[in-house]
């Protein structure tokens, strides 16, 4: 078998995309997979609209200590795109609400949500009981806020 492009070279494999035989000179290797030059662009195009609108990125505490930022990463890229009816939380909106009931004045409910530079500051409040008054009014919050705004601001995946 020979090359589509090139007929007096042999094949060295076919294109994922369009299924037709190419030399080495033509293939391109994305993601482990081997496409034509031709297609290429179109694969690319595809992968950065599909992953604009189906999934996501979600950072869940990668590389520790950056909680704050990860989950308002993830919170926005949940709201960006018209796939936000299809998401479900990434934590639970009711073990959260009550690790800060029974928890919050140690910060327990700001590690579960990857918050935690907020988690640490109540862990050395503690003492004060100010962490814990606090906690109950965030506790009341999550109970109150529907999933819609718990994905929002927490994050979520694609169902």
């Amino acid at each position: 078998m020979n090359c589509t492009k090139h007929p007096e070279n042999p094949a060295a494999g076919a294109c994922v995309y369009c299924g037709k035989f190419f030399c080495t000179d033509c293939l391109v290797e994305v993601s482990g997979k081997m496409y034509c030059r031709e297609d290429v662009s179109k694969v690319m195009q595809e992968l950065k609209d599909s992953s604009k609108k189906d999934s996501p990125m979600v950072f869940m505490n990668a590389g520790g200590g950056g909680g704050a930022a990860a989950s308002s990463s993830s919170a926005a890229a949940a709201t960006s795109g018209n796939g936000n009816q299809n998401l479900v939380p990434i934590k639970s909106k009711v073990t959260a609400g009550v690790l800060a009931l029974l928890l919050g004045g140690l910060g327990v409910h700001k590690f579960y949500l990857g918050k935690a530079g907020m988690g640490i500051l109540y862990l050395v409040f503690c003492w004060t009981f100010i962490p814990a008054l606090v906690a109950l009014i965030e506790a009341i919050m999550l109970f109150s806020m529907s999933e819609q705004e718990f994905i929002r601001k927490y994050g979520g995946r694609p169902a």
